[in-house]
């Protein structure tokens, strides 16, 4: 039987995945919905099948019968709650091989093409991750709302916030406020439902808007980026006091490209392009645990 390597990189808002054959070429890649193991096992597991389904047909094999199918995981939330991790893991699924560790550990695996070097994730949730000699490390990430300041649903409930307060006449209407109200019709009762019920993703769903109005110079948008900016160079500062070299740093996630040009000049500096996606970081670790040169 011939063998297919997945490399799976689950977040709070999208779950991605890449299928490479064993010579290392990439045959197709699919999506599925949220991949936070601490907000949902099940939901979770859904959006891992339906992002290698996606690849799957892309990749034109429609008969996996005939294939050992080994799969690397990289998931928000499996290193935070030892709890959600043993009821992942105990979920039944046909793959060959299972390995799962954190989105942060493929993302810098992929990003630094296996060699030393930090990373910022910046999604829906945020945290920083090294590796230096074989010693990980981590500065934040341990969940929303508690922390992922500067992140996807931070900004997102950063606006809600905001929001509420303009209705009340606590604060100055802006263009990115009203815009967000329009989005539930205006009805204070509506936005208050979808506040109060929201998950990570959902309010990470509202930065999108913010983002735009970055382009519009909108006040509330501005100063909420560069507080969001100032958060991540606060998360940089730990994470290099735990190494004994300056490393290397990509800042990698849906919000980072718009953090970039707020960020302080000690952390640009120390920044460079990824080499691969998570995915690849995924199924190199897939690889290594299998005894596969890298």
């Amino acid at each position: 039987m011939q063998d297919l390597f997945i490399g799976v990189d689950g977040g709070g808002t999208k779950t991605r995945a890449t299928i490479q054959d064993e010579m290392g070429n990439t045959l197709g890649r699919g999506e599925g919905g949220p991949g936070n193991i601490k907000t949902s096992v099940m939901g979770s597991w859904q959006s891992i099948r339906a992002a290698i389904n996606d690849a799957l047909s892309k990749a034109n094999i429609p008969d996996i019968e005939r294939y050992q199918i080994h799969v690397g995981l990289g998931m928000a939330g499996s290193s935070e709650v030892p709890t959600s991790r043993a009821s992942f893991l105990n979920v039944p699924h046909p793959y060959h091989t299972l390995i799962l560790n954190s989105d942060a550990y493929i993302a810098c695996l992929g990003a630094h093409g296996n060699a030393d070097g930090a990373i910022i994730l910046a999604g829906t949730g945020v945290m920083g991750f090294q590796i230096e000699n074989g010693i990980e490390s981590r500065v934040g990430g341990y969940g929303f709302p508690h922390s992922d300041e500067g992140g996807g649903a931070w900004l997102g409930m950063e606006v809600a916030r905001a929001t509420f307060q303009a209705y009340d006449g606590r604060q100055t209407w802006t263009p990115l406020l009203r815009r967000v109200f329009d989005r539930f019709q205006q009805d204070i009762f509506q936005f208050s439902t979808f506040a109060n019920q929201a998950k990570p993703g959902d309010f990470a769903e509202l930065a999108p808007l913010l983002i735009e109005a970055l382009n519009e110079n909108d006040p509330f948008a501005v100063c909420q980026i560069k507080l969001a900016a100032h958060e991540i160079d606060r998360l940089w500062d730990a994470l290099k006091s735990k190494a004994t070299r300056i490393l290397p740093c990509c800042i990698v996630g849906g919000v980072a490209p718009f953090l970039e040009p707020y960020l302080s000049h000690r952390l640009r500096s120390n920044l460079t392009s990824r080499k691969f996606d998570p995915t690849i970081g995924a199924i190199m670790m897939l690889k290594q645990h299998m005894g596969i040169k890298v």
